[in-house]
């Protein structure tokens, strides 16, 4: 591997290929351009969190090598809108939706739905069998043995445990695969049984079952009908509804968008001509209208799978790549992989030399990159399950187009997102959209929950992280608040001394060595994991340091700038806010100073209203406190109006009124989107305090009634009343006590022990008697009382 000889900044880069940290040098002679290129989305439906992993993260990285390193980015990703993927599901569901609407029959639904779940059934099984097989062949094989005419691979007990834990996940991801269609097979079933019980119709019945079992009827009726799918307006529309929606999420999401968007539709006369000089370098073939990459050729004077070479035998994993409709061409070795791929009845078809056909999957980006960003370029990412088979076989193409072994000269994968320890996926079902995502959390909570993680490592979704990411979010929002308030209150600098003491010295010194510390470790492949934790600390230093009497404003404002950079660099602040600000407020130029109007001059111009406000406010709950009982004002009223002013009326115009103590208080500008949402938080909060007291005073009484039906037999009657239920105590003595157990004496020590329960009901019969004499319809009274607490809840 060659890197240019060009001026670095000391940026370290964790390239995939050779899998170690490199210095990151361009290829520009000035080192001042970077080209990159991110595989984009294949759109055939909804974008999921797993997707923004990889998006929001190349976002990120781009950002900091832009706006914090200073390289000047030109960024293209593709856009897959012809694919296998595309092509089954929007079939798919124009053939469902026909179905749909012409079932009038249940007993013939049923029957279709029957066949539909067995039939993907056996596919799932089938295919475990196979990966079963592969998984014990590959264990009992020696290490770099070669068969059947496959790549010879190095001797390397590491990449052949790395082959076999490969095998193992595709094999555990099937059988989640094949749980989820009995799921649906029992879910079907437990909505026809409540159907039934609700005399529903046979349309409604039919309405709402096909949901169910539309994935597994929808591949069944694609097996036998997708033939008949011949309007090309049916993919291309498809394709172009989950781009747009893939787009606008992107700006939902705060991404920035590339220079170029590439869509390989418009793309086929570059990959045909991409293809065919490939074939004329004799590197690839035609086979039965379709065409294959030479995978042996190629290995003759390159070398093949530089990411991952240990999935150079891993057939399942290149079949995977290869798309579910697969090819009809006959390749000469399992390694070869398709170019072009010859179009069956119900697929969309371009002309070529070949014959009707399509592009395979890994062609469009060797093809559009190299129209865009040429042959020779700096950055390439994805995601981490595009190494194998998508970029290695990217980059023996590219290497074969472009007569060169050094096609991209850093490759990046973000690491996946995982729930419940598996890679978020639409195939296992485990999977949140984007969309979905933005009503529970906001953009800046998801793009910090990936900026709490390297870029590169596995990210667990779940409510431990969720609570990190609400936790974090608040350290920043309440620092950038309350340093506001303390600097609101503060002299002009001309009016306060300006000597520093040892604290001054001290709080300088923290912000220049987290400045230091955020900077060798973004260096250090970009590990903002580490550099959030490094401004975390300056947060709470400088959270500290506005609690001193003596803080200097001039130095506290330095925290505020350099933090807000920062924010501003991953993302998490507009470009136009300072701390975590939105809607205009707090826009600073570089030496801290009021932007604009709309900015810091906004405060500037309602402070005096709204500090009269808040004054008048304090001097009416200041007389509340003083009011006594017969002040012949009702306290409760006021109160609660003054809370409503604090929790409704305020926020919603973005007013954060905040209760220091019982007669003061402080407000700041803020969001009133997110203002209203932490109040709704807390009146959550409180609901659910309210339900676990009604909870918990339901069972005190329902406790309290049983205690009054357990203690009704006088105490001398105790025990007989346990013979009449167990036929034990045969003799009770005069005292109650048993003295004869199934005809036996007792023991002494089982006569204390008796005698010990009789005293402890009898204290509990004198209480429960005592309580019914006062009231001898307590059991209708608690029992009244606990209908009146369920009505409550």
């Amino acid at each position: 591997m060659e890197i240019p000889k060009n001026p670095k900044r000391g940026l370290k880069i964790l390239n995939s290929w050779g899998k170690k940290k490199m210095d990151f040098v361009p290829i520009d002679p000035a080192g001042q351009r970077v080209n990159v290129y991110v595989c984009g989305p294949t759109v055939y439906d909804s974008a999921h969190l797993g997707h923004a992993r990889a998006y929001l993260t190349f976002d990120i990285i781009l950002r900091i090598l832009s706006d914090y390193f200073g390289y000047d980015i030109f960024y293209v990703m593709n856009i897959t809108d012809v694919d296998d993927k595309i092509i089954l599901r929007a079939r798919q569901n124009y053939l469902f939706d026909l179905y749909l609407n012409e079932a009038t029959k249940l007993s013939l639904v049923l029957e279709d739905m029957n066949k539909a779940l067995a039939m993907v059934k056996d596919k799932h099984q089938m295919k475990i069998q196979k990966l079963q097989a592969e998984i014990a062949e590959l264990g009992s094989e020696s290490v770099g043995e070669d068969s059947k005419g496959e790549l010879k691979q190095p001797n390397q007990s590491k990449d052949l445990k790395e082959s076999k834990q490969s095998l193992v996940e595709m094999l555990d991801n099937e059988m989640i695969k094949l749980e989820n269609v009995t799921n649906a097979e029992k879910k079907a079933k437990a909505f026809l049984v409540d159907a039934k019980s609700r005399s529903m119709s046979e349309k409604e019945s039919i309405e709402g079952l096909l949901p169910i079992v539309k994935p597994e009827l929808s591949a069944m009726l694609d097996k036998h009908k997708g033939h008949t799918v011949t309007d090309q307006r049916i993919f291309r529309e498809h394709a172009a509804r989950f781009e747009q929606e893939f787009l606008e999420d992107l700006t939902s999401l705060g991404v920035r968008m590339p220079a170029v968007l590439t869509r390989v539709s418009e793309y086929i006369d570059e990959i045909i001509q991409f293809v065919q000089k490939i074939i004329d370098k004799g590197l690839a073939y035609e086979s039965n209208g379709s065409v294959y990459f030479n995978v042996p050729e190629f290995a003759c004077k390159h070398t093949y799978c530089k990411l991952k070479p240990e999935s150079a035998k891993n057939i399942a994993l290149a079949n995977e790549g290869e798309g579910a409709l697969g090819s009809t061409g006959e390749k000469k070795t399992a390694n070869d992989f398709a170019l072009w791929k010859k179009s069956k009845k119900g697929e969309p078809q371009w002309k070529s030399p070949w014959g009707l056909g399509r592009p395979g999957w890994h062609i469009e980006c060797s093809a559009m990159s190299g129209q865009i960003l040429g042959g020779n370029f700096d950055i390439h990412g994805g995601g981490s399950d595009l190494k194998f088979p998508h970029h290695d076989n990217e980059i023996a193409q590219s290497e074969a187009y472009f007569d060169t072994h050094q096609w991209v000269n850093y490759w990046m994968h973000a690491g996946h997102l995982h729930v419940k320890g598996r890679k978020m996926s639409k195939s296992l079902k485990n999977f949140t959209t984007i969309r979905a995502a933005l009503k529970a959390h906001s953009a800046r909570q998801l793009r910090l929950m990936f900026l709490l993680a390297k870029w590169d490592s596995q990210i667990n979704f779940d409510e431990n992280s969720l609570k990190e990411i609400e936790e974090r979010e608040k350290q920043i929002k309440f620092f950038f608040n309350d340093a506001k308030v303390a600097l609101r209150d503060r002299k002009a600098p001309s009016a306060e001394t300006q000597k520093w003491d040892e604290k001054d010295t001290q709080v300088k010194d923290t912000l220049l060595k987290a400045k230091s510390e955020v900077h060798l470790a973004l260096c250090d492949n970009l590990n903002w994991k580490l550099a959030m934790k490094k401004i975390s600390d300056l947060i709470t230093t400088g959270q500290k340091y506005l609690r001193s009497p003596t803080f200097k404003p001039l130095l506290l404002r330095q925290i505020q700038l350099y933090v807000t950079k920062m924010l501003k660099i991953f993302g998490l602040v507009p470009s136009d806010s300072v701390g975590l600000r939105v809607n205009g407020d707090g826009a600073t130029n570089a030496d801290g100073g009021a932007a604009s109007a709309s900015g810091n001059a906004k405060e500037d111009v309602i402070r005096p209203y709204l500090d009269a406000f808040v004054e008048f406010r304090n001097k009416i709950r200041q007389e509340l406190k003083n009011a006594g009982k017969d002040a012949g004002v009702d306290k409760r009223v006021l109160f609660k109006l003054c809370d409503e002013l604090r929790d409704s009326v305020l926020p919603a115009i973005g007013v954060r009124l905040a209760d220091k103590g019982a007669t003061s208080s402080i407000w700041s500008i803020d969001d009133p989107k997110e203002l209203l949402e932490e109040v709704q938080a807390r009146k959550r909060e409180e609901k659910a305090k309210q339900v676990k007291k009604l909870q918990a005073s339901i069972k005190k009484k329902l406790e309290e009634i049983k205690q009054i039906q357990d203690h009704q037999i006088k105490p001398e009657d105790y025990f007989a009343s346990l013979h009449d239920k167990k036929s034990s105590f045969t003799k009770i003595g005069a005292d109650g006590i048993p003295t004869h157990v199934k005809g036996e004496p007792v023991s002494k020590k089982a006569s204390k022990t008796y005698a010990k329960l009789l005293r402890k009901y009898r204290t509990n019969y004198t209480k429960v008697q005592s309580k019914v004499a006062k009231n001898p319809k307590l059991v209708d009274t608690l029992t009244a009382e606990i209908h009146r607490l369920k009505a409550q809840l």
